[in-house]
């Protein structure tokens, strides 16, 4: 991956977009998206590689959430509320 991400502002990615999507795909650059006088960073335009492993941590840690409290349901240190009950709770 390029070691210096590149900032631009939305009119400029928008005029650019179709090099930004391919020095992404096949340069590994991430390109910054700006708006606002401040510069603001809003968006990227990143290698998919980085989203699909940025899923996959998320994935691994739901995983790790699930198992601990399921671990803690099953040794009686957690509360356990119905779905039917949340649902009255919430008016649904």
């Amino acid at each position: 991956m390029s070691a210096d991400p590149v900032e631009l502002s939305v009119a400029q990615a928008r005029d650019h977009f179709s090099e930004r999507v391919n020095r992404a795909a096949f340069g590994g650059e991430v390109t910054y998206v700006t708006r606002g006088r401040k510069h603001e960073r809003v968006a990227a335009i990143v290698p998919i590689e980085l989203v699909e492993a940025y899923e996959e941590m998320l994935d691994q840690e739901d995983g790790r959430v699930a198992h601990q409290r399921l671990a803690e349901i099953r040794s009686g240190n957690a509360e356990v509320v119905s779905a039917e009950d949340v649902a009255k709770e919430l008016g649904l």
